[in-house]
């Protein structure tokens, strides 16, 4: 998982572009679950740290780390120190609940603490002289909040999928379409605020070209 929760008003001008590596995030978590499932345990962890690795170090020359990729490199770095010391078991019983957990926990905080995750992204894809409006605070907030709900549910699943064993079902396609929904409603939301946005954008940029 890596964020890819592209979250943001439909506009363009930020300064910082790191999202285009964080969407690599996701090979990652396809070379993990391919190797894993063969029984490859710490060189799946190995092989999607170094992926997360590449990414970090691009969006550090961006000045543009995100805290979900930073969550999911230390993840696989615990997973390939703790498959390699103490066996594999804890991560064939627990590991997809233990994935969900963990990035459900961390937007949850997020959001409590007032700094919502989706703001990261949103700052790469909106201009500069909207990121303190009121209205772009709780647009993130609502769209974090959606995805606190989306990773949360998708643990629980996690944690069905281990009672019931039905992996396939409980532990990727229904999660799966769940995130789908979640996509889908981070594209098509924010458009309800263009208007608003554009509103409040034009006088600084009116101001910065006088």
């Amino acid at each position: 998982m890596s964020n890819q929760t592209q979250a943001s008003p439909p506009a363009a001008g930020s300064p910082r572009q790191g999202s285009v590596a964080t969407n690599f995030g996701l090979v990652a978590w396809i070379i993990y679950g391919v190797l894993t499932a063969h029984g490859h345990w710490v060189a799946g962890a190995i092989a999607g740290l170094a992926v997360f690795a590449v990414i970090l170090a691009h969006e550090y020359s961006k000045d543009a780390v995100k805290l979900m990729d930073c969550v999911a490199a230390i993840f696989f770095a615990a997973a390939a120190a703790i498959s390699a010391l103490a066996g594999p078991w804890l991560f064939q019983h627990f590991n997809i609940f233990m994935i969900w957990g963990i990035f459900a926990a961390v937007a949850w905080i997020t959001l409590l603490i007032g700094r919502p995750f989706t703001l990261q992204y949103a700052r790469e894809q909106a201009p500069p002289e909207i990121w303190e409006h009121p209205l772009f605070m709780r647009l993130n907030v609502i769209l974090t909040a959606v995805w606190c709900g989306i990773l949360t549910v998708n643990a629980m699943f996690g944690f069905v999928a281990f009672l019931t064993g039905r992996l396939l079902s409980f532990g990727l396609l229904i999660p799966l379409t769940v995130m789908i929904f979640g996509f889908v409603f981070s594209a098509r939301y924010p458009k309800r605020f263009e208007a608003q946005f554009a509103a409040a954008a034009a006088p600084a940029r009116a101001e910065g070209a006088g």
